[in-house]
């Protein structure tokens, strides 16, 4: 009966022993994917120009050619009366896979243009904005729409 709880008590701390060193382990390996995760990572469904470009709508009103630090940026577009619309303006990082990478820098909500259906967005181009290639991203409801990349400089 002694070995028969001696063998327990062992195999209760190896089993203890175990689950422990997982439990401390557990915080390393979060914290770990936590630094490995891509701070450019955004909510909305693309996370790349080129998953953008071949799946979201075109739209010409949003490719606004190219703006410089004290230029607003100032569209208006048709939304369909679903809501006023949002507009991210993501920065588009050469990650050179060919998957380039969109690092959102601005969310703008629509606003009321007094015009049946169509909602302003805009935002001034502040030295925030590093020079580079830049694409706005409209989402009406469940659709999204993308204009053309665009350049920002001094």
């Amino acid at each position: 009966m002694k070995k028969l709880k001696s063998a327990v008590l062992i195999g209760a701390l190896t089993i203890g022993g175990f689950t422990a060193s997982g439990v401390f382990s557990i915080p390393n390996q979060a914290s770990a994917a936590a630094v490995k995760s891509s701070p450019v990572v955004d909510d909305w469904r693309w996370q790349s120009f080129f998953l953008l470009h071949h799946n979201a709508d075109y739209r010409a009103e949003l490719a606004v050619g190219t703006l410089r630090h004290g230029d607003t940026f100032d569209i208006t577009c048709e939304v369909g009366g679903f809501d006023n619309g949002i507009v991210k303006i993501y920065r588009i990082n050469s990650i050179g896979d060919g998957m380039d990478e969109l690092q959102r820098f601005i969310t703008i909500q629509g606003k009321d243009t007094g015009q049946h259906f169509k909602s302003r967005f805009t935002t001034p181009i502040t030295t925030v904005y590093t020079p580079g290639s830049y694409v706005a991203v409209l989402k009406v409801g469940e659709h999204y729409y993308y204009g053309d990349a665009f350049e920002i400089t001094k």
